[in-house]
């Protein structure tokens, strides 16, 4: 069974703060981990549970949809070399995957045992390999060939497909159990009254929903 640390690398020095990025595969990572202890543990019947995995469903599926619409094809259109080139297909084929190994899981929910266990460690396995993937190859060349100027248009784009509703439904998923370092990082650029929302409407309405566990690391 492979295990997938949650903190596993800093930050690489470049012109563009891909900051948000990383936190948001840890936030992934982070929720893979509770799924694989709810399935070892016999408590994916939970309340609790089910609504930590369909949250989880939902920022996968948004986070999947902005790379597919707000970068990957601007970056695709700039690419020459083959070897570049492949990495966008792998994207595209990697993202393809994940869907249907969701799916599985939702069907083994009614079912339980050696079957869930399965499935989750697939579905795992697979979108921890292509978060690295992703870190290791694709976003090297956003670097290059988009610059900041392009990864402002994806943050932009987030930001007004979203709303603030979804925005801080989002931010407070991303910063449930993050080091004291990134969330005053990520709070520190929002503007006084949208974080002022944040803390006092979007994060306890996070909190009330329940997700996972009452003692989610």
């Amino acid at each position: 069974m492979t295990t997938h640390p949650t903190r596993r690398r800093q930050l690489p020095p470049g012109r563009v703060d891909f900051s948000i990025m990383y936190l948001t595969h840890d936030a992934f990572l982070r929720d893979l981990e509770r799924l694989r202890a709810a399935t070892r543990e016999g408590r994916t019947g939970d309340l609790a549970v089910r609504t930590g995995w369909e949250t989880f469903k939902h920022q996968l599926h948004v986070h999947h949809v902005g790379e597919d619409e707000a970068i990957w094809p601007q970056l695709r259109e700039r690419l020459e070399r083959a070897e570049d080139v492949a990495v966008m297909d792998l994207m595209e084929a990697e993202h393809g995957a994940i869907d249907p190994m969701q799916d599985r899981i939702d069907a083994a929910f009614a079912v339980g045992g050696g079957e869930l266990a399965a499935a989750v460690e697939e579905f795992a396995d697979a979108l921890a390999a292509h978060m690295e993937h992703e870190e290791e190859r694709a976003l090297p060349l956003v670097e290059t060939h988009l610059g900041p100027e392009g990864w402002a248009r994806y943050s932009q784009y987030m930001l007004t497909s979203q709303g603030l509703p979804e925005a801080g439904a989002y931010l407070a998923w991303l910063l449930d159990g993050a080091p004291g370092a990134a969330r005053e990082k990520t709070l520190g650029v929002l503007p006084e009254p949208v974080r002022t929302m944040f803390l006092d409407r979007f994060e306890p309405q996070y909190a009330a929903a329940g997700h996972w566990s009452a003692t989610a690391a």
